[in-house]
């Protein structure tokens, strides 16, 4: 008898637990679903074509019929474009130097958003969060109008800040002057968000340190060094890591703010040029297959630096 209700109850239980499982797998596979037909297959996708000819107006009946044709098929012909080629190869080395240089606004924003968060965290000000709403308002607020606005006011005749500083500078007419007005853009677009960041940070390191600083005779200068500096790493990974990478994929510049200057064109306003525009889509593919790999190596390599910097607490 008791192996028998022993053995009912472990049929219950391994039903139960199918059933379980099943209900969880069904709530992953809409996740897995949606991972599956909008990442892993575009990217499979998108490496393959990196290898031929793909032109959708060449090829409009159907792709499939002309995967056995030789013509179709070019190698790595088109990464060997991306960097001999006369036609690409000027045109991408410039977009990927704009990118690279671009990428000084991530350590800008997020020392400005670290300053920002010590200041409104340790000092009481009567408008504390309004202080913090107007900062953080360009994250919240469309890409696009934002990129519109810091048009106007880089604008050369009419702009806010040729009027200021009693300017007649064109902004848009020399590309060093173009990436200075990005740089100037994304930092100020950015350190909002930074600084939400960090006051959160900042609040999670307990008040216990900075008695005890204070009771040595540090001043605030020397608590922010050894103290808040040290223990907001982790913060600062974060941020450096995804900063990084959402700036490599910068492209709203490139049509909004600055379109036709040559300092605004990056990687990806190149693979939409010649994939979208021009219809190369063998030649953008490479080029995303490029900045992909590239995405993925920094991120391992600041990944396998943080032990030595990021603090575990």
């Amino acid at each position: 008898m008791k192996e028998e209700l022993i053995g009912k109850r472990r049929s219950k239980r391994s039903k139960l637990e199918k059933k379980e499982s099943m209900i969880a797998f069904g709530f992953v596979s809409i996740k897995l679903l949606g991972f599956a037909a909008f990442t892993l297959i575009p990217v499979c996708i998108c490496i393959l074509y990196s290898f031929t000819n793909m032109n959708p107006l060449r090829y409009s009946e159907t792709v499939f019929s002309y995967f056995g044709e030789e013509s179709f098929w070019n190698g790595i012909q088109n990464y060997v474009n991306l960097f001999t080629h006369p036609l690409y190869t000027q045109i991408f080395l410039r977009s990927a130097l704009n990118t690279i240089i671009l990428l000084i606004s991530v350590p800008l924003g997020m020392a400005a958003g670290l300053v920002l968060a010590v200041l409104l965290t340790e000092n009481d000000t009567k408008f504390k969060a309004g202080f913090r709403l107007l900062i953080y308002l360009p994250v919240v607020a469309s890409a696009v109008a934002m990129g519109y606005i810091w048009r106007y006011i880089f604008e050369t005749q009419y702009g806010i800040l040729n009027q200021l500083l009693g300017l007649n500078v064109n902004w848009f007419s020399n590309e060093h002057l173009t990436r200075l007005a990005i740089i100037v853009k994304n930092s100020w677009g950015s350190m909002g968000r930074t600084m939400i960041m960090y006051i959160a940070a900042r609040l999670a390191v307990g008040n216990n340190y900075y008695e005890a600083a204070q009771l040595d005779g540090a001043n605030r200068l020397q608590m922010f060094w050894h103290i808040t500096f040290p223990l907001v790493t982790p913060t600062t990974f974060y941020l450096i890591v995804t900063g990084v990478i959402g700036n490599l994929q910068s492209y709203n510049d490139s049509v909004i703010f600055a379109p036709g200057s040559t300092g605004s064109q990056t990687v990806v306003w190149f693979i939409w040029n010649y994939g979208i525009n021009q219809n190369r889509y063998g030649l953008a593919s490479a080029a995303s297959v490029l900045l992909s790999i590239v995405i993925m190596g920094l991120t391992i390599i600041q990944f396998k630096r943080s032990d030595k910097w990021v603090f575990e607490g």
